[in-house]
């Protein structure tokens, strides 16, 4: 049952680094066909991205684009949210976090199927609104396990901020967001360590890929197969819970 969710952790990986969309898939197969409870889900794939979070962290340092002004208000931000988030979370019955999981799996595939092209901008935020952002980032991401990129890279592009950027600052600001989530799963035991760390493993493996690729390969037709794949997934959590 295992299978599905160990084969994708590396091409999850790749476009987490990638395009920072792809986190949404791991915890959907482990909650789907990996026969996870979905709080279990949400906190296994929270410490695998753990792994992701590092990587990036080093990746991103060496290669200069850390955008710290940027980075630490939303950091602040998504550090109580996400625990609020995997509290919250964990108080709540699998079949919500199920249908919250499948929402934001569809919502996110069809937004970037359907939606408006966001312009060409290069914005630079407040520090309050950054503050903001992390804080509901951080509660989203921790609820459904989706490390944090998933969430925060279409607000930043929605609010005007560079794509490069976006996916630099989402791939930092996950390492903060899941490490408080674990923290908020811990003491529920719903921390699979020894799955999670294979898991992780793989992704971040993956994601030293995908931040290669993400300033050498046009990112549209990634992001487009990845949206049917992300459709595709919600409606399958959808149907699991209705059948």
């Amino acid at each position: 049952m295992l299978a599905v969710p160990l084969v994708l952790a590396l091409p999850v990986g790749v476009l987490v680094g990638a395009v920072g969309v792809g986190g949404l898939l791991l915890p959907a197969a482990l909650a789907g066909p990996g026969g996870l409870d979905p709080h279990q889900a949400a906190a296994t794939s929270s410490w695998a991205f753990l792994f992701t979070g590092v990587v990036a962290l080093v990746v991103l340092a060496r290669t200069g684009r850390l955008h710290r002004g940027a980075a630490g208000p939303l950091a602040l931000g998504a550090v109580p949210g996400a625990v609020a988030g995997a509290l919250v979370g964990g108080a709540l019955p699998g079949v919500v976090l199920v249908l919250l999981l499948a929402a934001v799996t569809l919502g996110s595939g069809l937004h970037h199927l359907l939606g408006p092209r966001p312009a060409v901008r290069h914005r630079a935020l407040p520090p309050l609104a950054l503050l903001g952002v992390g804080v509901v980032v951080g509660l989203g991401s921790a609820m459904t396990g989706t490390g944090g990129p998933v969430l925060l890279v279409p607000v930043l592009l929605a609010l005007g901020v560079d794509l490069l950027e976006a996916i630099a600052l989402g791939q930092l600001v996950q390492l903060p967001i899941v490490s408080s989530a674990v923290v908020g799963f811990w003491p529920e035991g719903y921390v699979d360590v020894r799955l999670g760390t294979v898991l992780g493993v793989l992704a971040a493996a993956g994601a030293v890929l995908g931040l290669a690729l993400a300033r050498r390969v046009p990112a549209a037709g990634l992001r487009r197969a990845t949206s049917v794949v992300l459709v595709a997934t919600g409606a399958y959590l959808v149907v699991s819970v209705v059948l």
